[in-house]
């Protein structure tokens, strides 16, 4: 599977942060400027790469700071490309606060977030953003944890809890683990809960498509899946 397929049914589902194409080499830029950047097609992945740990303290100030709202979603995004265990924490508490509608910048920074975990555990193998990550298969479980936030973009907490649990299977996808993979074929072949039934019957093709991304990323890495599958 192509990484434009990624791109695509994120963009369906009102989700622009994500980072999905490679770049040449990256200009010395400070990473505070870097996320300021409009990127029309995502956070590049290389160049968001080539930060790192040194990094982490200055975006998680950014992602508390209501001031930078216009500029979560790349915050997150290139977070979760560095993969500090450090940002976990911060960012699952990200995903899951807030009350009442979010802004667009806000609702975008959230579920771009939960996609983007899955650049983090591929990284660092982090087990608490991986077991997030599988939890959130089931669509309840997104009230189980009181998320409680909307958005203009659902019609009904079932909606919102069903893209919410859309976004875990693609960062399952982006992670490349085979412990992910394992969620997937389950959720696939026999999902266990009310909940995972529903998803796996809206987006069965989705977690088809996810399967193919895991496998691939698993044999070629992140870096080498980019570069030899948008050519």
């Amino acid at each position: 599977m192509k990484p434009i397929y990624l791109f695509i049914i994120a963009m369906s589902l009102n989700i622009i942060g994500l980072g999905f194409f490679s770049a040449g080499p990256a200009a010395a830029m400070d990473v505070r400027d870097f996320v300021k950047q409009t990127f029309i097609h995502g956070v590049p992945y290389e160049e968001a790469s080539r930060y790192g740990a040194g990094d982490v303290d200055a975006l998680l100030g950014m992602l508390s700071d209501r001031s930078q709202e216009n500029h979560w979603p790349n915050v997150v995004v290139t977070l979760c490309i560095i993969g500090d265990d450090r940002a976990v924490d911060p960012i699952l508490d990200f995903i899951k606060g807030g009350t009442g509608q979010l802004s667009h910048a806000e609702y975008t920074a959230k579920t771009s977030a939960i996609m983007a975990l899955g650049y983090l555990v591929n990284k660092s193998g982090n087990a608490k953003a991986l077991d997030f990550l599988k939890t959130n298969l089931d669509p309840d479980a997104w009230e189980q944890q009181r998320v409680v936030w909307s958005s203009a973009y659902h019609a009904s907490v079932a909606d919102r809890n069903m893209q919410l649990s859309t976004m875990a299977v693609l960062g399952l996808a982006l992670s490349g683990k085979p412990e992910a993979r394992d969620a997937l074929l389950s959720l696939q072949r026999s999902p266990k809960t009310a909940g995972a039934k529903r998803l796996q019957a809206q987006s069965y093709d989705t977690i088809s498509e996810a399967l193919s991304a895991n496998q691939m990323i698993a044999d070629q890495g992140l870096a080498e899946y980019y570069r030899q599958n948008m050519r």
